[in-house]
């Protein structure tokens, strides 16, 4: 549960190229992440090859210095791990929010590509090409702010690495550049490619390249032209699509030039007011650098329909001060006298001697009917959402079973999207079913919890790593559905 002298917590996520675990840095007390590859899975060289070339890229890596890029920290190897520490990020990736279908909206979508093409940009200064940009690789903070990871990895474990895998599911290569599928020498402007592949998406939630295998999209990335049926584009502004165009040039030299201009067209774009007038889920990007309001007009001749409308408002006041002139001529009585004018006199009682004097008061008149008091309806209170786990319901106290390699939220129920999909699921140490008997779709239900609180469930299937995730059952969760998303381990 080590690697070097950084304590592994649990898993947080895992790739083609790796495993990514929540770790602990005893030396410096603080959270890292660490980044795992097995050296036998990397091509290119002898193992002393491989594993100077990973140390070299790390080492470049932690030359960047940005708010927008992942801080590495350090890199080793161990019994046959390449393994990097990076910046813990409190969030979530990209990926996993467009898989969710939560997208932004234009303006959202366009700053946070100007937030990935300023961190692209200080990397490119530094000399190094990430060579992977992809939607896994780009952090949202709980803060909204954008962070980039695993630079020079790519490079690191060979440019082909994602080229070589089988099957129909497409990762990596579906956001790779034509001169990176060609084998071809990559610079800044490929990565630059890669981005535009995620803003396309982004913006029109799909891929531009939707293949369904390798082959089919190393034809369509060297061959076809995302833009070919205008009617696709409708909600988007020329301008926009136009840059979009730039951005998916097959020939670099037509591309967007650099990072620096990729992040001012993106966000002069944003700035002209293209926002799509449904509201998004997707956390607000901060728009520091965006003005939010129209920049002011020069001041120009006034219409003659305004003048008018002008002149009008002045004889109206000039008409109304003289109304008040008028009205203000008229004699008016003391405050005192048209309060008491038409009031009766009651008789007074004489006092008696040494009583002191005091001001009359009138008697408060008596009804002739008693009123009826009519009771208001007892209002109906509203509910009222605690901002913590509300008490009076049956919340779980399990005892947890460390570790735990993921938490998930949802206000009621959970679904289960684990591969393989007849992976045992037990919640509470009692068993459901398979993952495919609850999956939420094709017939799979919805696990429905008695009520708020943490619930552990177990995934487990034989030849497989067993493990154990939290579900938080809360009404303030952002989801009806907790959405339990992983793939077990082959053992």
């Amino acid at each position: 549960m080590r690697l070097g002298r950084y304590q592994i917590l649990g898993e947080i996520g895992r790739g083609a190229m790796g495993v990514v675990y929540r770790g602990w840095d005893p030396q410096l007390e603080r959270p890292v992440a660490i980044k795992a590859i097995r050296a036998d899975t990397v091509s290119g060289g002898t193992e002393e090859e491989i594993v100077a070339r990973f140390l070299r890229e790390a080492k470049l890596a932690a030359r960047i210095v940005h708010p927008g890029v992942v801080t590495v920290y350090d890199a080793g190897e161990e019994q046959g791990q390449l393994y990097q520490v990076m910046e813990l990020v409190e969030g979530e990736s990209l990926a996993a929010r467009l898989r969710r279908g939560d997208f932004p909206t234009q303006r959202e979508a366009l700053e946070l590509a100007a937030q990935v093409a300023e961190a692209l940009g200080a990397a490119h200064q530094a000399g190094v090409v990430h060579r992977d940009v992809k939607p896994a690789n780009i952090l949202i903070g709980r803060d909204g702010r954008v962070k980039v990871s695993d630079f020079g990895v790519a490079k690191a474990v060979g440019e082909a690495t994602g080229l070589t895998r089988t099957g129909t599911t497409v990762g990596s290569p579906a956001y790779m550049s034509p001169e990176q599928v060609r084998g071809e020498h990559v610079d800044a402007r490929s990565d630059l490619f890669s981005l535009g592949v995620i803003l396309y998406e982004m913006l029109l939630r799909k891929r531009p390249f939707p293949a369904e295998t390798l082959t089919t999209l190393v034809y369509q990335i060297l061959n076809t032209d995302p833009f070919a049926d205008p009617q696709a584009f409708g909600s988007l502004s020329p301008e926009l699509v136009a840059f979009l165009k730039r951005c998916l040039a097959k020939d670099p030299a037509q591309r967007v030039p650099d990072a620096t201009t990729f992040a001012a067209q993106a966000r002069a774009l944003a700035q002209k007011g293209e926002v799509e007038s449904t509201l998004s889920t997707f956390p607000t990007m901060p728009l520091a650098t965006v003005q939010t309001g129209r920049p002011e007009a020069p001041p120009v001749a006034e219409p003659k329909k305004r003048k008018a409308v002008l002149w009008l408002a002045v004889a109206a006041g000039v008409v109304l001060l003289g109304l008040l002139l008028l009205l203000g001529r008229r004699s008016s009585p003391p405050p005192a006298t048209v309060l008491l004018a038409d009031a009766t006199p009651v008789p007074q009682e004489p006092l008696a001697a040494g009583t002191p004097q005091v001001p009359a008061v009138l008697p408060s008149p008596t009804p002739t009917v008693a009123p009826t008091a009519t009771p208001l309806p007892t209002p109906t209170p509203l509910p009222v959402v605690p901002a913590v786990e509300p008490t009076g319901l049956p919340t779980p106290t399990p005892t947890p079973p460390p570790p735990v390699v993921k938490t998930y939220y949802g206000r009621h129920g959970a679904v289960f999207n684990v591969d393989p999909e007849d992976a045992l699921v037990e919640i509470e140490g009692k068993a459901i079913g398979i993952a495919d008997d609850w999956d939420g779709k094709g017939g799979g239900k919805v696990y429905v919890f008695p009520g708020p609180g943490t619930y552990y469930a177990r995934l487990s299937l034989k030849g497989h790593r067993t493990v154990w995730v939290a579900i938080v059952i809360s009404p303030n969760a952002k989801d009806e559905n907790a959405d339990v998303d992983w793939e077990l381990e082959e053992l």
